[in-house]
Formats: C-alpha cells, structure tokens, sequence
C-alpha cells in the first residue's frame, strides 16, 4: 500500500499494485543516467523513452531493480496516458508545496525560538 506522506504514488497493474516512489535516489538516477536536470524534466516527457525510463526509476525504490523493457511492458497494460498521470502524481508528491499543511490549508508559522504556533 502506498504512503502518500513518504512520496508514494500507487497504480494497478493486472491484479497487482505497483508504488512509485521519486526519492533522493531516483532523482539522482534520472540524472546520472539520463542526463536530465530533474527541474527539465517536464520538457522532456513526450518522449514515450523517456516516459518509459522515469516510469522504472520510480518503480525500482518499492519493486527492486528492472529493465526498461519490463516498465515498458507494464505502461503497456497501463497506458501511455495513465503512465504519465502516475509520473505527474509521483512527482508532485515527491515536492510538495511546502506552504500548505497535509489538509491543504496554510501552515501556521511558529514563533522564533518556542517550538509552538502563533
């Protein structure tokens, strides 16, 4: 089951659910191996390889090590379309807004030095 506060964006695949995860990791591996500055990375998603490589680097943090034919073989039975949108969920809930609160409301600021809200 995926954890929404750790990052984790899950999809189903078949019968099974897969977790996508963008972690420190992943983010590091996007740009190692693709040679894509993370904060690029929107431009450079039409290309269904580039969908297909990100898809397995999000994939590998929860489901160990695969190729890029095996993430290629599960957007097949997800869907080009719904593979980006689970990219899109993972991404964005790997860099939340850091001014909203889990509710989405406004985080109450603390006072300097209390540990406490205002």
């Amino acid at each position: 089951m995926a954890n929404p506060i750790k990052g984790e964006v899950a999809c189903k695949i078949g019968e099974q659910e897969f977790i996508l995860l963008y972690d420190f990791n992943a983010l590091c591996t996007i740009e190692a191996d693709l040679g894509v500055d993370v904060e690029q990375l929107g431009e450079r998603l039409a290309s269904p390889t580039m969908i297909r490589s990100i898809f397995r680097i999000g994939l590998e943090a929860k489901h160990g090590l695969m190729t890029d034919l095996e993430a290629g073989n599960l957007i097949h039975q997800l869907g080009v379309q719904p593979a980006a949108e689970v990219i899109a969920k993972a991404f964005q809930a790997a860099f939340p807004d850091p001014g909203a609160s889990a509710e989405g409301k406004a985080a109450i600021p603390k006072k300097p030095g209390t540990g406490k809200g205002r």
